[in-house]
């Protein structure tokens, strides 16, 4: 038997893991653990091998990594889409990243940028604003909650930030249903 861990980018959410668990699990490897951007696994090489396995990871969109950075990077976008879903907002994105991640904001930042080619910040608003087209789309909330819920002081520094990143206002958007990115292929 085999034991081997993949670093995995572009995992997000539980239904990642789901699908990765079953497919995995239906090769007959055993999921000895399964977590955002990881998987490690058990399995026979006579049975399987590691190409089937790569093709499974790979055939499901999603990358293997194995640059430090890299599983950096994307533990850093983990914790940013948690931060804006599952957090009130109120503590600071820098303050947020430093205290989950365990290293400098600068150090965090620059590898981010380098990375992806972009910043933390500049990544932090376009899930804010995937964020409020989902809320928008949910019709719970009017503008002006969303606005607060996403963190905004008032509705019109949200409404200015959508308008740009989107060319819609908020109520175009939700009268013609915008389109919406999925969050792994957000880059």
């Amino acid at each position: 038997m085999i034991t081997q861990e993949f670093k995995i980018k572009g995992m997000i959410c539980s239904r990642c893991l789901k699908v990765l668990n079953n497919e995995l699990n239906a090769t007959g490897a055993k999921v000895l653990d399964i977590q955002l951007g990881k998987v490690v696994i058990n399995y026979r090489p006579e049975k399987i091998n590691r190409s089937i396995i790569e093709h499974i990871i790979v055939g499901n969109e999603f990358e293997i990594i194995t640059s430090d950075n890299e599983i950096l990077g994307e533990q850093t976008k983990r914790w940013i889409i948690n931060y804006i879903y599952n957090s009130d907002l109120n503590t600071k994105l820098s303050s947020y990243l430093n205290s989950h991640i365990n290293k400098s904001y600068s150090f965090i930042s620059d590898n981010f940028s380098k990375i992806f080619e972009y910043t933390v910040e500049r990544y932090a608003l376009t899930i804010k604003i995937e964020r409020a087209k989902e809320l928008i789309e949910m019709g719970e909330l009017n503008f002006t909650e969303i606005a607060y819920c996403l963190g905004y002081q008032n509705l019109s520094a949200l409404s200015r930030q959508f308008k740009q990143e989107t060319g819609d206002t908020m109520k175009k958007y939700k009268e013609k249903r915008g389109v919406r990115t999925p969050l792994d292929k957000i880059r």
